[in-house]
């Protein structure tokens, strides 16, 4: 039976350039005969709304879905598979097109989107080959029992100060443009450096119960990447079934701030004084004061936070 393939595409990915890239995927498409459909998104809430009439079509169960965008997309599609069956293994294949790509990155997937097609074709259309399975995020908010999850990594603090700064910075508009999107992540991350305050988070592993007074980075990962590249966790495994936790004590003075950066340049951020560093199978975290939050570089908003964490493996075309 003929593979059929569903791309969804968010258009506003790098600042509008993914139609651009899509259009020259779809002449490939074409030039092969490829069975496809495309979706092109206009929201978020839109993408989850398609979705849920497309998994309901009994037509479309042997369709392989194809997201075109960035690490947000992605996770916009996976929570909604997730959502709408829970226990769903229905395999996603991703061609990265945003600006930061850390999925990509930890998986070693092709940046070059005609590559990651011309694989993804090859893949899913030979029946001795299978999909990879991934750890993905998944956290319960346990005031709302809401449970979602996070392809690459769960931040609070000063990643999500930063994340919230970006995605409404009209630098991140023109530096996406020049094909330098993951600047604009940087620049916003010193300058926040000095500005984000510190706050207390509670953590509960299967080790005890540990309270962190003046933490100001909280980040909860599947891999060693965030923010675009940053590697911050160089240990950190996309496949062991564990969740990656790091929580950074906010520096006293000046030669602590760029002693922190320096160490994160060296990926040994792990090792300095203040840093506490968790690889566990569950967690439980639980904030005091309103903070900023992110998963995947999608904005949770200011909250107080109490979430439970943990991983489970889902299908990927890698």
């Amino acid at each position: 039976m003929e593979q059929k393939y569903q791309f969804i595409i968010n258009p506003a990915a790098r600042s509008g350039k993914n139609l651009t890239t899509w259009h020259s995927l779809q002449e490939e498409l074409q030039k092969h005969s490829i069975n496809f459909e495309q979706y092109i998104s206009k929201s978020s809430y839109d993408i989850t709304k398609w979705l849920k009439r497309f998994l309901r079509d009994p037509n479309e169960v042997k369709t392989q879905i194809v997201v075109l965008g960035g690490d947000g997309t992605l996770n916009i599609v996976l929570n909604s598979v997730l959502q709408y069956q829970p226990n769903m293994i229905r395999p996603i294949a991703y061609i990265p097109a945003g600006s930061g790509n850390d999925f990509a990155r930890a998986h070693r997937i092709e940046v070059d989107p005609l590559a990651s097609l011309r694989r993804i074709l090859q893949q899913t259309q030979d029946p001795q080959q299978m999909p990879f399975q991934a750890d993905i995020g998944v956290y319960t908010d346990q005031r709302s029992s809401q449970t979602r999850y996070f392809v690459n990594n769960l931040g609070i603090g000063l990643d999500a100060t930063v994340v919230s700064l970006t995605n409404h910075s009209y630098a991140k508009v023109w530096l996406n443009k020049l094909g330098l999107g993951t600047l604009s992540y940087g620049a916003l991350l010193v300058k926040t450096l000095s500005q984000q305050d510190s706050f207390p988070v509670n953590i509960k592993t299967t080790h005890g119960t540990e309270r962190i007074g003046d933490a100001y980075l909280t980040t909860i990962s599947n891999h060693q990447y965030f923010g675009g590249g940053v590697n911050i966790m160089p240990d950190a495994d996309p496949y062991d079934g564990k969740i990656d936790m790091i929580v950074v004590e906010k520096p006293k003075n000046k030669h602590q701030f760029l002693k922190l950066l320096k160490s994160v340049a060296k990926q040994n951020l792990t090792n300095q004084p203040g840093v506490h560093r968790y690889t566990v199978d569950r967690l439980e975290l639980e904030t005091e004061r309103l903070e900023n939050g992110q998963a995947d570089g999608e904005e949770l908003g200011v909250h107080t936070y109490h979430f439970v964490l943990t991983t489970r493996q889902y299908d990927f075309w890698l």
